[in-house]
Formats: structure tokens, C-alpha cells, sequence
């Protein structure tokens, strides 16, 4: 029931930043085609960034950021899943016990385990409210390519996790 509690927690604020991070395309019909005098549109991507919204991270965020995850995944390979659960934010930890923690690892994310090269992409940070976004893909057994996407939350000793989207298959590796 903890663990609902908060997927219901982050679920709203992940679904804001990647509304934010993705771009928006702009559809027309033919029936909507735009006229000489009409102006399109700016999308997402085209409009300006307000300040204090998600922006790209600049390389320190990301840095801390890939290290928290890196070294999670470094503690998830030698079975040090108290050591791993140390990286997850203070809320979910506070949600969440050790072996609740164990559970969700290995039911959903078994082949995060094994994996040992993560690359990261498209992080995403929104300052005012310390809490980002960064897409991780890694390869597993050689072969499958996963993906994720971490939503991490700026703690007093760092960024940390807070959750993570579920686990994807996007391709298959050399």
C-alpha cells in the first residue's frame, strides 16, 4: 500500500517534466491547412522556457546524477542491496522497506542487475523544485537493450532516487 501511495506521488510530477521534456508535434489535416495570413503555432519545443520549468541539466547535475545511478547499479551487481537502497531518496526509503525495496528490484528489474555499462541520456532538471528526469539505456547479457527513465529527487546528501519507469525492451545489442 506504501509503495502505491507513492507511485501516486510520482506519477503526477514524472508526467509533468516528460510533458515538459518532450517535444510536441504539430499535426494539420489537409482540411486545416494554415493560409498565407494564419501564423502556426509555436510547439512545445519552439516556446520559450520559463523560468523555474524543467531545463536540460547542465554537466554537474548530470553528473551527480549518472553517479548516484551508477554507483546503485554498481551495489545492485554485488548483491549489496542494502548499500543500493541507500541511493533511494529519503521519501521512498521512508515508504518503502529494505525488503520491500528487494522485492521491487528483483520482480522488475532483474536484468539491471546484471547489466555493467549504463548510458545516459535526455536529463532533464527543474531546479526551484529538486527533482529531474534521465533516460538510461544499457545492455544486458549482450544482447537485449533496455530502457528506463529515473526520476531522481535533490537530497541533502545528493541526488537520489526516486523511482524509475518500468523496464523496456528497445533493441538488441552486438
Amino acid at each position: 500500500m506504501k509503495t502505491a501511495r507513492q507511485l501516486l506521488y510520482a506519477i503526477p510530477v514524472l508526467l509533468l517534466l516528460v510533458g515538459c521534456a518532450q517535444p510536441q508535434a504539430n499535426i494539420v489535416s489537409e482540411s486545416e491547412t494554415p493560409t498565407a495570413e494564419a501564423q502556426p503555432q509555436p510547439t512545445q519545443s519552439e516556446a520559450p522556457i520559463t523560468e523555474g520549468g524543467p531545463i536540460a541539466c547542465d554537466a554537474n547535475v548530470q553528473g551527480a546524477i549518472e553517479t548516484t545511478v551508477n554507483a546503485q547499479t554498481s551495489a545492485f551487481a554485488r548483491d549489496d542491496f542494502e548499500l543500493a537502497y541507500s541511493f533511494a531518496s529519503p521519501s521512498f526509503r521512508s515508504n518503502v522497506t529494505l525488503e520491500g525495496f528487494v522485492e521491487i528490484i528483483a520482480g522488475s528489474y532483474g536484468p539491471l542487475i546484471e547489466s555493467s555499462k549504463l548510458i545516459f541520456n535526455d536529463c532533464m532538471v527543474d531546479s526551484n523544485s529538486g527533482i529531474a528526469l534521465i533516460d538510461v539505456r544499457f545492455l544486458q547479457a549482450g544482447n537485449d537493450v533496455y530502457a528506463l527513465r529515473y526520476l531522481m529527487i535533490e537530497a541533502m546528501d545528493g541526488w537520489r532516487v526516486q523511482g524509475a519507469s518500468n523496464l523496456q525492451v528497445v533493441g538488441e545489442g552486438a
